[in-house]
């Protein structure tokens, strides 16, 4: 929790989230944002022009975190808890929904992750535009761990707590947080079967540069961006 309060004050918006919201978001039209930790990207996007933000995150904590920010911020950002795989918004409500920093991976089980890209789907409008990071296992400076997680979910000898291959529970300053690494064909497939095209995907570093405080903060992760 404290990483994601320090990132709304220090990162910001990266130059690659910056770049997309502007080819795919309009900014006079409702977005959604999902995972929105303390406030960093909806924070940016309202800087840059976006004011119509509902920003949600699942840690009643995180949100407590982005109120605090925005009594000093004074932005016009709606904030609440709110769960992704059961949205308490109508159909159709918003024209962008963006799910950033990986957080739609930190969705334990595929079961779970696919509720969500139902949700997201419902609740955009028809031509509405999602983006949103994950872990690509394939690209991942830490290949060589995955080879031998492999060896060890095919030997039945795996952490028992995690459900499925890709599943990893990290070390952090605020204790042990889940994230899934995940298969890029199998997030396609997934993505396919809510009904929404595949725009682009493509890695954070494919797209643009960022500043020392980004590649500081973060891996290089896979951009997805998907149309209703």
């Amino acid at each position: 929790m404290l990483d994601y309060a320090r990132a709304a004050c220090s990162v910001g918006l990266w130059a690659s989230e910056k770049l997309l919201c502007e080819k795919f978001f309009p900014k006079d039209a409702p977005l959604l944002e999902l995972g929105c930790g303390a406030g960093r990207i909806s924070f940016g996007l309202w800087t840059d022009g976006w004011h119509d933000i509902t920003a949600t995150d699942f840690a009643e904590p995180m949100v407590d975190a982005a109120l605090a920010i925005n009594e000093t911020k004074q932005s016009g950002i709606k904030f609440a808890v709110a769960d992704a795989t059961d949205l308490r918004y109508a159909d159709e409500s918003f024209q962008s929904v963006i799910f950033g920093f990986n957080g739609f991976l930190m969705i334990p089980m595929p079961s779970r992750r696919l509720v969500a890209l139902r949700e997201v789907y419902r609740v955009l409008k028809p031509g509405g535009v999602f983006i949103f990071t994950g872990h690509d296992r394939s690209v991942s400076r830490n290949i060589d761990y995955w080879a031998a997680e492999r060896t060890r979910w095919d030997s039945g000898q795996q952490d028992p707590a995690l459900d499925t291959f890709g599943d990893y529970n990290h070390l952090t300053e605020s204790g042990r947080m889940f994230i899934h690494a995940a298969d890029s064909a199998k997030i396609q497939a997934a993505l396919e079967s809510c009904g929404f095209q595949v725009e682009l995907s493509a890695m954070r570093s494919e797209l643009t540069v960022e500043s020392e405080a980004v590649l500081d903060f973060s891996d290089d992760t896979r951009f997805w961006v998907v149309r209703k």
